[in-house]
């Protein structure tokens, strides 16, 4: 893939994970003004450099994106991305991942949660005219990476021009190469029967080791392993994703926000039918029984090229 393409992504949408995020969604209201809307998305980059300046060492990004159905109010003039639509809800026995509101998400990455949080308090003033932040859930780094359930996260994530082959969308109009296609789901544990299981079974349900993060062989991984379901496979090559996901809450309540980049929306569409979906042999992706979708949106993250087109 041609280099030149990951200059025009926004920076956060290819790099790692940091220490604390912010994740913001904003819900349009009706009859806004074109132009404020306009004003409000201009505000975004000297928000963001304005607070990255005061400690250039915090790596502070921020990563847009904008729903199917925000689509039209963000950008009137210009085409959807050809792929982009909204969640649609999956439900199957017990397991169900909700369709939720969302025109607008922002990540906001960074080494300081206090940062973070300043970031947070401006967009919403920025936004507030023209759309109501409906959530604002701060995640951060636990332990060596791990989630709540104590295993790590974003072990398989792709690396380098892997990454950008898995993430980047190159087929669709100029203004959109350099983009991304988005999913957000938050997660809650079920963290109390979660305890309740041996260790053994939580290996077997994740499909890696709990101490080492190792990959439990296949002839020991049973076929509704998290890491057998979650996997996309077509024409027996594995087709990757990025996960920036972060954990989130406190010890009263608490859990993951999956935050899931692709170049196609396809492959992260597959992998959530098959996590929830039971096969023939009734097989579905076992931690579902321990964790509950509460969100669920589709996003386009914008290109650089298109943000920038609100730069004064």
């Amino acid at each position: 893939m041609n280099a030149m393409l990951s200059e025009r992504a926004q920076p956060g949408t290819l790099s790692n994970p940091n220490t604390f995020a912010e994740y913001l969604t904003f819900v349009f209201k009706t009859d806004v003004n074109a132009e404020a809307v306009s004003d409000a998305f201009a505000k975004i980059q000297i928000i963001e450099k304005s607070i990255g300046q005061k400690d250039s060492t915090a790596d502070l990004s921020f990563t847009v994106g904008v729903s199917h159905h925000g689509w039209s109010t963000a950008f009137p003039a210009t085409a959807v991305p050809a792929l982009l639509q909204d969640f649609k809800a999956m439900t199957d026995g017990e397991r169900n991942f909700p369709s939720t509101p969302g025109d607008i998400f922002i990540m906001i990455k960074s080494e300081r949660m206090d940062l973070n949080y300043q970031a947070a308090k401006y967009l919403a003033s920025a936004f507030a005219d023209v759309a109501t932040l409906i959530e604002d859930i701060q995640g951060f780094k636990y332990l060596d990476s791990r989630d709540m359930i104590d295993f790590v996260d974003g072990t398989e994530n792709p690396k380098n021009a892997a990454r950008m082959n898995a993430v980047l969308v190159v087929d669709d109009l100029d203004i959109h190469q350099g983009g991304s296609y988005l999913t957000v789901q938050r997660y809650i544990d079920r963290q109390g029967l979660w305890d309740k299981q041996a260790t053994e079974y939580q290996e077997q349900v994740i499909g890696r080791t709990k101490l080492d993060d190792i990959e439990l062989d296949d002839d020991v991984k049973p076929a509704w392993a998290h890491n057998n379901k979650s996997k996309v496979i077509v024409d027996e090559k594995e087709i990757k994703m990025l996960r920036q996901n972060r954990p989130y809450g406190n010890a009263m309540e608490h859990g993951t926000m999956f935050i899931g980049l692709t170049a196609s929306p396809v492959t992260m569409s597959t992998s959530l039918q098959q996590m929830i979906f039971a096969d023939s042999n009734g097989d579905y992706d076992r931690l579902l029984d321990f964790v509950e979708a509460k969100t669920g949106t589709n996003y386009f993250i914008i290109s650089q090229t298109l943000l920038d087109t609100f730069a004064d």
